[in-house]
């Protein structure tokens, strides 16, 4: 059965590599036929080590090839040495050096597209003759504070059950510091609460819209007004989360576009602080719906109807383009996509 496994994924392998060497070969506008003839004449033994592939990887996502050999347990010189084997393999130069850095050659990123469709293939293997509970690893995700207590204060036991073998460590961040390290490959995923993020660099795998109002104790006075303007409620008394966290900052960010401004009495950064002692005082808070809506269910909060300041925010889970996908990584990132 073993026997069997190993030719599997050695073929996928194979039938892989043929294929990358023909796209290359268009860049290079070699023949293919000479292409198949140079495979044909290597022996059947001399087929590339899948963790050459994934060193040329962790290359790419670390930005060196010390780096990268730090974090795969190897030598600069033996990261170095496989590079040049699949720089020989494939007839191209994958990297300029230049200044003591690594940048990526068009024929390079032709490679790394493929070789993460060959690693994806050989996981995805994997992953069918094994059980979930064979699938080990460890991954960093950032977050924002308010987020973490949403999705697991009771969701993380859910992946633990589904998935034991996968360590994770979650590390609270504002949204700057949360992409700062998905660049710098400090963290695997980032899952953000801010305004809408597109950016080329980064993979969207998930995303969902969230309202934030304002709210108020149920006895507010201004909780019996049908309708209320901006201007309103501009001189009471406000709860509010830091200056430049998230939905604070684009409400102060839409606020200034009116040459207006709300001096909160008190700065808090735990939102279920903020929801406790809104619903105990007549200070006034500007939370997202999925932070209020157990306290205004539960009648202790109320929103307020301010018609002339609509403003929403986004949950994103996102991953960096170049980031190889681990079956610890596409379990973690299943998993959330369905709550999300």
């Amino acid at each position: 059965m073993l026997c069997l496994i190993s030719f599997s994924i050695l073929t996928i392998i194979r039938s892989c590599i043929v294929f990358v060497k023909l796209m290359i070969t268009r860049y290079n506008n070699e023949n293919i036929d000479s292409v198949f003839l140079k495979m044909h004449k290597k022996e059947a033994g001399t087929i590339m080590d899948i963790n050459v592939l994934k060193t040329f990887v962790a290359v790419c996502e670390y930005g060196g090839f010390s780096a990268a050999g730090e974090k795969l347990g190897y030598t600069q010189s033996t990261v170095s040495s496989q590079i040049k084997q699949l720089e020989k393999e494939f007839n191209v130069v994958l990297f300029d050096r230049l200044y003591h850095r690594i940048i990526l050659t068009e024929a390079g990123n032709t490679v790394l597209n493929y070789v993460r469709g060959i690693l994806i293939s050989q996981e995805k293997l994997m992953s069918e003759l094994h059980h979930k509970e064979d699938i080990t690893g460890e991954l960093h995700l950032a977050m924002a504070s308010s987020v973490c207590a949403r999705f697991f204060e009771y969701d993380y036991l859910g992946f633990h059950e589904r998935f034991p073998g996968i360590k994770l460590t979650i590390t609270e961040a504002g949204t700057e510091q949360m992409f700062s390290m998905l660049k710098k490959n400090e963290a695997d995923l980032v899952l953000t609460l801010d305004s809408h993020i597109y950016d080329s660099e980064f993979e969207i795998c998930a995303e969902c819209e969230e309202r934030v109002n304002f709210v108020a104790a149920a006895e507010h006075p201004l909780t019996e007004f049908k309708e209320l303007s901006i201007e309103d409620i501009l001189n009471k008394e406000f709860i509010l989360t830091e200056k430049h966290m998230s939905y604070r900052r684009i409400l102060d960010e839409e606020l200034a576009s009116r040459s207006l401004e709300i001096t909160p009495t008190l700065e808090l950064g735990n939102t279920v602080q903020i929801c406790n002692i809104a619903s105990n005082s007549r200070m006034i808070a500007f939370l997202p719906e999925y932070i209020t809506e157990g306290y205004i269910s539960s009648g202790q909060l109320k929103t307020l109807p301010v018609r002339d300041c609509s403003v929403s925010v986004w949950t994103q889970l996102l991953v960096h383009k170049n980031k190889w996908h681990s079956p610890a990584l596409n379990s973690l990132i299943d998993y959330y996509r369905q709550l999300i």
